[in-house]
């Protein structure tokens, strides 16, 4: 999505509109994905801040992640040049959005989770002793340490949340990496279709994955075919 013929349309301004929803949409994926490990960062390392577990914070971390998409796609808006063209910082400008950043920022936290996570799995628990002075200091030791439950089932949720965003920048990064070097030199149309193919694939990939850990969602649509051939 190089350039839009201003022919088609009646007025320049809608080629301002598909661009912009086009810079909008192709961050939105990457950024869920940082709004997600922002979300469990603030829940397990504030864990004993009863807010990060309400849903004004997941409302606030969806609303966040909304806003920053419109500000991030400004630049698709307010550029200079034919309104139907995109000059080639817009397409360095928008894989820095959609790879880059979103790259580094979720190895950044999640890096910080699982050390938290595995020092606070390997602290020992305090024994309880007698004296009423020392069981006032073990409950507040206690209330400082996260949930018996937060190793294994946080861990095995990040990994699923990990494993997710590689498959999706390693499928949708080249063709982004695609679109910026084609500003700079010829690419061939085998690499290219080969970008779309690997893209594709991610997409599968992803909707199977979330489909096999999703239960409840398999159960659902189990039930639904049972019922379907049953009648």
């Amino acid at each position: 999505m190089q350039s839009i013929d201003s022919r088609r349309f009646i007025s320049s301004d809608f080629c301002l509109f598909i661009y912009y929803t086009y810079g909008t949409a192709s961050i939105q994926m990457p950024f869920a994905f940082v709004t997600f490990t922002i979300h469990r960062f603030c829940s397990i390392l504030y864990h004993n801040r009863p807010f990060f577990r309400t849903n004004k914070w997941v409302i606030i971390c969806i609303a966040g992640q909304w806003i920053i998409q419109l500000i991030v796609s400004l630049p698709f808006i307010f550029r200079s040049g034919h309104p139907c063209l995109i000059p080639p910082w817009v397409l360095i400008y928008l894989c820095g959005w959609v790879v880059v950043i979103p790259s580094f920022v979720n190895i950044a936290l999640n890096i910080r989770i699982f050390i938290y996570v595995r020092s606070s799995s390997r602290r020992v628990q305090p024994t309880h002793h007698i004296t009423t002075i020392t069981n006032l200091n073990n409950t507040q030791q206690q209330q400082q340490q996260p949930p018996s439950w937060l190793g294994r089932r946080e861990i095995f949720l990040l990994r699923h949340m990990i494993y997710m965003f590689i498959m999706f920048i390693g499928g949708w990064g080249p063709l982004y990496f695609f679109l910026f070097i084609s500003q700079l030199t010829p690419i061939q149309r085998i690499a290219r279709e080969s970008a779309v193919l690997l893209c594709e694939l991610s997409l599968l990939t992803l909707i199977i994955n979330l489909f096999i850990c999703n239960q409840e969602l398999r159960q659902h649509l189990f039930n639904k075919l049972r019922c379907n051939f049953c009648s």
